[in-house]
């Protein structure tokens, strides 16, 4: 069982290594979706259990017995045995490293599994204590909270998705409903599970900094997969879903079981996705497949071997030493001139009845053996003194005694003074001052800065200059034209729902044009 973990541990960081090698050309090449699922081959390796070998027939082996050696090895350990056992310390004691290791392993990943929760926990806590009621958007509980610097998803029982209190001030429309499908999306993909899966294997190996630089690229191609799903449902509102990203960018990760809209650590990469993602259908379906081949081989090639399964196994043939021979009658034959007696042997094959007498061969000597040295008398186990009788122990009222609501209320109290004294507004600030200082070094085609703007605006600055939107109009017009020249070519539909359909992508087209001006 130990050796199997080791295994697997060592095994699950090789094929980290590998996705983080692969996430990149295979998001530039087949999507972030394709490149999501690659994390699948690390996380299924660490529950993949041990494959039986195939088993291997015995070839048959002659057997020699020496009956007289065996006899003396065995003399001769019963007689070493006490002198060994005198010699040897009584006070020698051995380390068993192995389960030393095996404690400290599991005691730091649930150290660090309830650090995690806990913190996950304090946060939730608050922020739905000071929430308003909310409305469900598809069986999800939406709700407004002061807490929250942007939209998140969070909960896997209970479902929740909460916006800071100004959402409706700081988003149009079209923005607040990209929002919100951004957030759907996380609880509808299952990525809430998928990022309790994460934690617990981020725990299982929480001295290894490959699995915490592989943790943060996962949730990274998470939030690029939840990109790509959104505008693959609303491919127009690529301009709308760009700007939600960067009002969001100053929202810090709560936790590692929540999922942000804005973190802005990732902010610059998917600002180029969004510009640049022109996957198509077929190459999305390629990347799967791909990604599906990938985990498979990883597993197969990384599987354990243990003992083999329970199978047909020749039997080894056993080459007698000893052969049978005829069975032979003791005869004692008198002699006439002395008073002597001389013992032969007679055989039971004699089948002509006559009576051949052989001497028998004499007998090998038996070596003597040493005398066992004597044991030493154990001296007689003291008596042992009787035990006081155990008093009874009183009854339990249901009642809880003043103590003990007292010490309750004390906890409650440390505890909320704990809570009290985690500053996330500092936790905030320091996001968005990493945020503004990255795109600072970034983006160096930034408009100058105004005097007297915030850290929120100076992002949304910054970030705007890393856009080349441009491009992004020369995409959105020659994706509305090629819808065009596509319904002017279809033959298969009647001419009023062509009309009907060119007159919608032209009215597109002149939304796009004035978005894109301003």
């Amino acid at each position: 069982m130990i050796g199997w973990a080791i295994e697997t541990l060592i095994a699950s960081t090789m094929l980290m290594l590998v996705v983080l090698a692969l996430r990149g050309p295979v998001a530039r090449r087949f999507g972030a979706q394709a490149a999501y699922l690659l994390w699948l081959l690390p996380a299924l390796r660490m529950i993949l259990p041990r494959i039986p070998e195939a088993a291997v027939p015995v070839q048959a082996m002659p057997v020699h017995i020496d009956i007289a050696k065996l006899i003396a090895a065995a003399a001769l350990r019963a007689h070493q045995a006490p002198a060994a056992a005198a010699a040897s310390p009584a006070s020698a004691v051995s380390v068993d490293w192995l389960s030393i290791g095996l404690i400290l392993w599991l005691g730091g990943a649930l150290s660090y599994l309830a650090w995690q929760l806990g913190r996950h926990y304090r946060f939730m806590t608050i922020a739905l204590e000071h929430a308003d009621r909310g409305f469900l958007r598809g069986g999800i509980k939406v709700r407004l909270s002061p807490v929250v610097s942007g939209p998140l998803a969070a909960g896997i029982f209970h479902r929740h998705i909460l916006l800071p209190e100004d959402f409706a001030q700081r988003y149009t429309g079209s923005e607040q409903q990209l929002a919100l499908a951004h957030e759907l999306a996380h609880h509808r993909r299952g990525d809430l599970v998928a990022n309790g899966a994460a934690l617990v294997m981020l725990a299982l190996h929480w001295f290894n900094p490959i699995a915490h630089r592989a943790y943060r690229a996962f949730r990274a191609d998470q939030e690029l997969a939840c990109d790509a799903t959104v505008l693959g449902a609303s491919p127009e509102s690529r301009s709308d879903y760009g700007r939600a990203l960067i009002k969001s960018a100053a929202a810090g990760m709560p936790g590692t079981a929540a999922c942000a809209l804005g973190p802005a650590t990732e902010l610059k990469r998917r600002i180029t996705m969004i510009a640049h993602s022109t996957s198509s259908r077929a190459r999305r379906l390629a990347g799967a497949a791909l990604a599906t081949i990938l985990v498979g081989a990883g597993l197969g090639l990384t599987a354990s071997g243990g003992i083999a399964a329970p199978s047909r196994i020749a039997p080894a043939s056993v080459k007698p030493l000893f052969h049978a021979q005829p069975q032979a009658k003791l005869v004692m034959v008198a002699d006439s001139d002395q008073s002597t007696t001389t013992t032969v042997t007679r055989t039971s094959d004699d089948a002509d009845g006559e009576n051949a007498v052989a001497p028998a061969p004499p007998a090998e000597p038996i070596m003597p053996q040493p005398p066992v040295p004597p044991v030493a008398a154990v001296p007689p186990v003291p008596p042992v003194s009787p035990m006081s009788p155990v008093p009874p122990v009183p009854p339990m009222n249901d009642v809880m005694s003043k103590a003990q609501i007292d010490a309750m209320k004390q906890a409650g109290e440390a505890a909320r003074q704990a809570l009290a004294n985690v500053d996330f507004a500092k936790i905030s600030r320091e996001a968005m001052m990493q945020a503004r200082t990255e795109l600072e070094r970034d983006c160096k085609h930034a408009k100058p800065a105004v005097p007297g703007e915030n850290d929120a605006q100076a992002i949304q600055r910054l970030a705007m200059g890393c856009v080349d939107m441009a491009a992004i109009s020369r995409e959105v017009e020659a994706s509305l034209k090629q819808a065009m020249d596509e319904v002017r070519a279809d033959q298969h539909i009647s001419e009023a729902d062509r009309t009907k359909a060119l007159a919608e992508i032209a009215r597109a087209r002149s939304e796009m044009s004035k978005k894109f001006a301003q």
